[in-house]
């Protein structure tokens, strides 16, 4: 059972992920808007990158949801299922990597893939 004390540091945290994530959306807007001036050979490349954003506010999301859920008492194995990426999940309980994943680590053929 974690100390009131601990419970508002991870409140804390959860409130501090979320500014950040609120910033990186922003940055994202931004350099989404940069990339429309973006020579055409180097387009795709460009927005590869724009998506990296995406996969970033993602995993802040999933972290702050499950820092507050651990803040307001939830016990971890549920405040686990706040994140928002299983391969988040899967890292923070020990699954396999997301950089050893084939898919996720080979060059990509340009084409976008939702789902494994």
């Amino acid at each position: 059972m974690l100390k009131a004390r601990s419970r508002l540091l991870l409140v804390a945290v959860s409130d501090e992920l979320a500014e950040i994530r609120t910033r990186l959306e922003e940055l994202a807007d931004l350099t989404t808007e940069l990339v429309a001036d973006c020579p055409a050979e180097r387009r795709a490349e460009a927005m590869a990158g724009v998506q990296q954003f995406d996969l970033l506010i993602q995993r802040l999301e999933g972290l702050s949801g499950m820092a507050a859920a651990i803040g307001a008492g939830a016990p971890v194995d549920t405040a686990l299922h706040a994140l928002t990426l299983s391969d988040l999940y899967e890292r923070l309980v020990g699954g396999e990597s997301v950089a050893r994943r084939p898919s996720m680590s080979a060059p990509g053929s340009g084409e976008l893939t939702l789902f494994d």
